[in-house]
């Protein structure tokens, strides 16, 4: 008897709430059959501006049983996350999603791509294995259990929401490392747009300016993103009172569940956070694979 199943893969700019609501069932399913935490922010997804394709989304029969995001905010690399439900796994599906995102994402001019993998996925890193992609870095998601507050504070040095005049101190701060200046200029100033969901602060010391840090309103939690204190004057403490004053700031706004992300061999700023009472959840590989 010949398969009359009906399979279709659809490449969306935007995404509508229903499509959405599948999105959500799908990683709860995923989730909740692998024991993961699926890294992909249905607000993020509502934002979708529409200008490229960065939704693939595959249907058996009218149900969604795969899928695959790229991020919106890179130009010259991305990030990528998706899932197949568990029971229609082994059938190439994710293979196809992945295909069809690399071919528009190189058509695009996309140079890079980053694939995130929570480390413990073995048949996420399996898939990756078949791709050729190196692994880069790892991250851990970490989220505030019990606060240790040392309460020191250094004369001079003051924490405050940022606006529009200081996106500069605040580029120069955070394009340092990569010197990447233009990309972040237009990141930090969309993000400053959106003060409902995204607050950047900027500190200073003695007026000028010392380091940055980003609160994300999301949904069930409260993210804690982009912190950078400037060089040379890391290591010596201002770093931690940045994040005591953040956590006092992110409390008085909202009783949410605190969490943020760092490098796992940054073990500097991972022992601050263990040390503040900030807790390893789980985490994430991140592999790079160039675009021939």
């Amino acid at each position: 008897m010949p398969d009359t199943t009906r399979q279709v893969l659809v490449k969306k700019y935007t995404l509508t709430e229903d499509e959405i609501t599948e999105i959500s069932r799908l990683i709860d399913i995923c989730n909740t059959h692998d024991g993961l935490r699926m890294r992909i922010g249905l607000e993020m997804l509502r934002e979708r501006r529409g200008g490229e394709v960065n939704d693939f989304l595959y249907y058996v029969d009218g149900q969604l049983v795969g899928y695959l995001e790229a991020d919106s905010w890179g130009k010259k690399e991305k990030e990528l996350s998706g899932m197949v439900r568990p029971d229609f796994r082994r059938q190439g599906i994710f293979t196809a999603l992945f295909t069809a995102a690399r071919e528009e994402l190189q058509q695009s001019g996309v140079q890079k791509m980053i694939l995130v993998c929570e480390h413990k996925s073995e048949s996420g890193r399996a898939f990756l294995a078949t791709t050729g992609a190196k692994l880069a870095y790892a991250e851990h998601e970490m989220w505030l259990g019990t606060f240790h507050e040392r309460g020191r504070r250094t004369e001079g040095l003051s924490m405050r929401q940022a606006n529009a005049g200081d996106i500069e101190a605040i580029v120069s701060l955070l394009a340092t490392d990569n010197g990447n200046f233009d990309s972040v200029r237009e990141w930090v100033t969309e993000l400053m747009g959106k003060p409902d969901k995204y607050r950047l602060f900027l500190a200073t010391l003695h007026g000028q300016p010392l380091g940055t840090v980003r609160l994300d309103f999301m949904e069930e939690m409260t993210g804690i993103y982009a912190f950078e204190v400037r060089l040379g004057y890391r290591g010596l403490g201002y770093g931690r009172e940045m994040l005591e004053q953040l956590i006092h700031i992110a409390r008085a706004e909202r009783q949410k569940p605190i969490m943020l992300d760092v490098e796992t061999d940054n073990t500097n700023a991972v022992g601050l956070y263990l040390s503040c009472g900030f807790e390893i959840k789980t985490t994430y590989d991140y592999y790079e694979l160039k675009m021939s």
